[in-house]
């Protein structure tokens, strides 16, 4: 793989989105990131994963330069890849922990929002949903992820204000489980806890928890996608 890296060692998989220099998400690295989840799930010798991002960010999210030069097929593609990486990690059966140590924005910010428990930073860095600022709506999967993750005023705040807020404002919205000032500890102390238990019970209320929010991205009509891409090709990606 070039854009993501694993290291599995005494059953945690630790997954390291690696792209100079914001880990953008282009195509290739959201193929990667839905075939490292698909297999990781189906890995009994996996217990739990950590997410995490080198460099000075987990991700600044999509690589919009590669979103701004697809016509309409390929856009269409991109979006099939967007849906089956987030909706991989969304799915993931199994304890699921992010250590955000930089900036987490947009896609990189529902990424975070897929794990079981968000260990954030104590820093100087921005983390957001910008979308909504630049024309950019949100794919049915990433507004079920959000939705499922923030109280209903944090939510508001985040996709209707699209601005960039601090880890400790974050925080205080109620999103994130720890303001660390080592996240990547803090996740892997609680992917070991979350591992050292039966994992029937845990697979069981994940999938209760999300279950209303994968039918409702099952029942997505083939007209609201036409409307994204509408809206994504015009979109002012400055």
């Amino acid at each position: 793989m070039q854009c993501i890296e694993v290291l599995t060692r005494d059953g945690m998989a630790e997954v390291t989105l690696n792209r100079p220099k914001v880990n953008a998400m282009n195509q290739a690295l959201l193929r990667e990131m839905a075939g490292v989840f698909e297999r990781l799930a189906g890995d009994d010798a996996v217990s739990g994963v950590l997410v995490r991002g080198a460099g000075q960010c987990l991700s600044a999210g999509l690589d919009l330069r590669e979103l701004a030069s697809l016509d309409r097929e390929r856009l269409s593609g991109f979006l099939d890849d967007f849906d089956a990486a987030f909706g991989a990690a969304f799915r993931f059966p199994k304890p699921l922990a992010a250590a955000v140590h930089g900036h987490a924005i947009a896609g990189g910010m529902l990424l975070a929002m897929c794990a079981d428990h968000i260990a954030l930073g104590d820093g100087d860095y921005k983390l957001g949903l910008p979308e909504l600022a630049v024309g950019i709506p949100f794919p049915r999967v990433a507004f079920e992820i959000v939705r499922a993750a923030v109280p209903p005023r944090a939510f508001r705040k985040l996709m209707f204000g699209a601005e960039l807020h601090s880890p400790a404002e974050v925080f205080e919205m109620g999103i994130g489980d720890a303001l660390a000032a080592d996240p990547l500890d803090d996740a892997r102390r609680f992917l070991a806890k979350a591992c050292g238990r039966p994992s029937a019970a845990f697979r069981s209320v994940k999938a209760s928890h999300r279950r209303e929010a994968w039918e409702r991205i099952a029942a997505s009509p083939p007209a609201e996608r036409e409307a994204l891409i509408d809206a994504l090709r015009s979109a002012r990606y400055g």
